[in-house]
C-alpha cells in the first residue's frame, strides 16, 4: 500500500516539466504515521530576484516566502544563535541562525548557517568602486555616457575628497543595519543549503534583464499532523484541555444538592379524625401551560366541580392566558375547601 502514490506522481510530472520540486529527505513515505505530506505552490515575481554579474539571486524575502512554504522554524535554543562575536568591533559582526525543518517521523533536523560582515575590509573595495566612479563622471561628465545616458559632473571636484565622502556615506549605512543585514544574509544561507536552491538562476535568452526561471513554479512539500488521524485528535483535545486547566485552573465540584425532609408525625391520629394522605399540593404558578391545564381538569374532576363545562363553554382553557389560569385553579381550590 502506498498511501502517497498520487502526489509522488504529481510532483514527479512538475519535476519533469522543469519546475524546482522539493520533497524533504528526497522522497515520500509509502504509509504515514501521525504526520503526512502536503504541498504547497509558491510563485516567483521579478521583484524577488537581484542581477548581479549576467545572473541573478533570489532576494531575502523571497527565501522566506520558500521557508514558510516548507514549514522552517528558526531555533532559538543554545548559545551560539543570534551574535556570536563580542560586539567590541563596531565594524564587525557575525551572526548565526539554525533552521529547523520536520521529517516524515515529525522530529526536528537542522540545518546552520553563518555570516559577517567587516566593514575594515569592505572599506577598501568601496573606496575602488567610487574612484573609478569619478573617473566615469570626470570623462563623460557633462553630456552622455557610452549608453546614451546623460551623466553629472562629479562632485567634489577632487578625486580625494570625492572618494572619502561616498565612502564614508556607504560605510556608515552599512553600519546602521549591520545585524540585519547578517542575520537575513544568515536565513538566506541557511534556507538555500536546507532546500538545494541554486545559487544564481541565469538570464532569459531573450531578455537579459529578468530571469529564465521567472515563470518556473516552486512546489514545496512539508508534513503536517494528520488532522483526520483519531490519535492527533485525540491529542489536541487533551492539549486544549490542558491549556484551559492552566489558564482557568480546575473547577471546583458542583454543591451536593440535598432535599430537605419534612418530620413525619407519628403520633397516631385523634378518634373519629381522617388522615389526609393526598400528596403534597403541587407549585401550579411553576408548571408548563400544558401541565396547568392538566392539573385544573385533575382538580375538577376530583373536587367533582359541577360548572367546568359552563366556565369553558365560550372559551376553551388552551386559549386562556396563564394569569387567568393561575386565578382560575386559585378559586377550584378554594372551593375543593369548603
Amino acid at each position: 500500500m502506498n498511501e502517497n502514490q498520487e502526489l509522488r506522481e504529481k510532483l514527479f510530472g512538475l519535476k519533469t516539466k522543469g519546475h524546482f520540486v522539493f520533497v524533504p529527505f528526497g522522497r515520500l513515505p509509502t504509509v504515514n504515521g501521525l504526520f503526512i505530506p502536503v504541498s504547497e505552490r509558491v510563485i516567483m515575481d521579478e521583484i524577488d530576484f537581484y542581477q548581479v554579474q549576467g545572473s541573478f539571486g533570489l532576494r531575502h524575502f523571497a527565501f522566506m516566502k520558500l521557508a514558510d512554504a516548507a514549514g522552517v522554524h528558526w531555533s532559538a535554543e543554545g548559545a551560539h544563535v543570534g551574535r556570536t562575536d563580542n560586539m567590541s568591533n563596531p565594524n564587525y559582526c557575525s551572526f548565526r541562525v539554525v533552521a529547523k525543518i520536520r521529517t516524515p517521523e515529525g522530529l526536528w533536523t537542522e540545518q546552520s548557517a553563518s555570516k559577517h560582515l567587516d566593514l575594515d575590509a569592505k572599506r577598501e573595495a568601496i573606496e575602488i568602486k567610487h574612484s573609478e566612479a569619478f573617473d566615469y563622471k570626470n570623462k563623460f561628465g557633462g553630456g552622455k555616457g557610452p549608453n546614451g545616458w546623460a551623466v553629472k559632473k562629479p562632485w567634489p571636484k577632487e578625486r580625494d575628497e570625492y572618494v572619502k565622502k561616498f565612502t564614508s556615506r556607504d560605510v556608515n549605512q552599512l553600519r546602521d543595519n549591520m545585524d540585519e543585514r547578517c542575520e537575513s544574509g544568515a536565513q538566506s544561507r541557511a534556507i538555500k543549503n536546507l532546500m538545494h536552491i541554486p545559487a544564481s538562476f541565469p538570464a532569459d535568452k531573450k531578455n537579459d534583464k529578468i530571469p529564465a526561471c521567472l515563470g518556473m513554479e516552486f512546489h514545496i512539500v512539508r508534513y503536517i499532523l494528520d488532522p483526520l488521524n483519531p490519535r492527533v485528535q485525540q491529542a489536541q483535545l487533551d492539549s486544549f484541555q490542558q491549556a484551559i486547566t492552566g489558564i482557568y485552573g480546575v473547577p471546583a465540584p458542583a454543591p451536593v444538592h440535598q432535599i430537605e425532609q419534612k418530620p413525619i408525625d407519628i403520633n397516631p391520629p385523634a378518634p373519629g379524625k381522617e388522615v389526609n394522605d393526598s400528596p403534597e399540593e403541587v407549585n401550579f404558578i411553576d408548571l408548563s401551560f400544558g401541565e396547568k391545564i392538566k392539573e385544573i381538569e385533575a382538580l375538577v374532576k376530583s373536587s367533582g366541580y359541577d360548572y367546568f363545562e359552563k366556565d369553558t363553554k365560550e372559551t376553551p382553557l388552551k386559549d386562556w392566558t396563564d394569569k387567568q389560569l393561575i386565578g382560575y385553579y386559585e378559586f377550584l381550590v378554594a372551593e375543593d375547601k369548603r
